[in-house]
């Protein structure tokens, strides 16, 4: 999948449920950031700079490959 600048993308930050089977926590009901896709490397396409509006502007690096993000919408 190509990246591109204006895609917009949703990370999960936290969870509001865990639930335990008695050896390991799972989160359930995320919560989630959106962003969009502001600049794509030139060096690496799967590094892509992010710009959340969430508290007043944030802006977010991630890695396609390392970072846990999907895209919901493709940019023109």
């Amino acid at each position: 999948m190509e990246l591109k600048r204006g895609d917009l993308v949703r990370w999960i930050v936290d969870h509001d449920i865990y639930e335990s089977d008695g050896d390991s926590l799972k989160g359930i009901s995320p919560n989630y950031k959106y962003g969009i896709i502001m600049e794509v490397s030139q060096i690496d396409p799967n590094a892509v700079i992010v710009f959340s509006y969430e508290n007043g502007g944030k802006w977010e690096i991630f890695n396609f490959i390392h970072d846990d993000f999907e895209i919901l919408s493709e940019g023109t």
